[in-house]
């Protein structure tokens, strides 16, 4: 066997050991989980109400609420999710985002002062228990 016949086989041998030392060692990439996108609802708060006034979500759901007023200031507070937004009057709406993390009736209300009917001006998130989930 000629020297450079040696080498070849050493250099071919050799090649196929790293491939397949990296191939064995080389840990899989993770399969990327699903990633959904919040469900957007559109919320107009106007003197003195919120439109829609109920919204309904699922436990673990995001929830984007594009919130434009009507009319005036206004503002929309959940406590149980710490949301506190004041929402200008002009209509450019207000994005608040959360994730619904317990079961349960929440009320929406304004946040700002927008005048005598002020503390009227409610609304409801209810939250119910994802199908399947065990309490």
């Amino acid at each position: 066997m000629s020297l450079n016949t040696a080498f070849d086989c050493v250099a071919g041998v050799s090649t196929a050991l790293l491939v397949f030392a990296g191939a064995a060692v080389a840990p899989s990439a993770p399969k990327p989980q699903p990633v959904s996108d919040p469900r957007v609802v559109e919320v107009v708060a106007k003197r003195f109400a919120f439109e829609p006034t109920r919204i309904d979500v699922t436990e673990g759901e995001t929830i984007r609420l594009m919130v434009r007023s009507a009319d005036g200031v206004h503002g929309i507070g959940i406590k149980k999710f710490k949301v506190a937004e004041e929402i200008p009057r002009g209509g450019q709406p207000v994005m608040v985002e959360f994730t619904a993390t317990a079961i349960g009736e929440f009320e929406i209300l304004c946040s700002e002062y927008c005048g005598k009917g002020h503390e009227g001006m409610k609304g409801k998130l209810v939250v119910r228990a994802r199908e399947g989930a065990r309490r």
